[in-house]
């Protein structure tokens, strides 16, 4: 027999994603501006990828490009998981009843 507090509360998983995508994103602002104050001192601009694209070596701009960075990579991960999640459920929705 399954009770109702086995379930957990609904809702739970999505707040947890949602304070560890915060922590994430706090890190590499902090991260990036730790960068761009001890990068600064040697180089002045510094290439994305080895692409022609720069990025000014400063803690502000490198802050700012942590925090986009990882925005984009998380918001592009936790909206997978999000679609998954619907998948699944739609699946479990229609599938034979006893």
């Amino acid at each position: 027999m399954q009770s109702s507090t086995d379930a957990g509360r609904p809702g739970l998983g999505r707040e947890i994603m949602l304070w560890v995508g915060a922590v994430v994103v706090v890190l590499s602002a902090g991260i990036g501006w730790l960068v761009g104050s001890n990068g600064s001192v040697e180089v002045s601009e510094a290439a994305i990828l080895g692409t022609s694209v720069t990025v000014p070596v400063t803690p502000a701009a490198l802050a700012f490009y942590g925090v986009v960075v990882s925005v984009l990579l998380l918001g592009g991960l936790f909206g997978l998981v999000e679609f998954a999640s619907r998948l699944e459920g739609e699946k479990a929705g229609s599938g034979p009843r006893s």
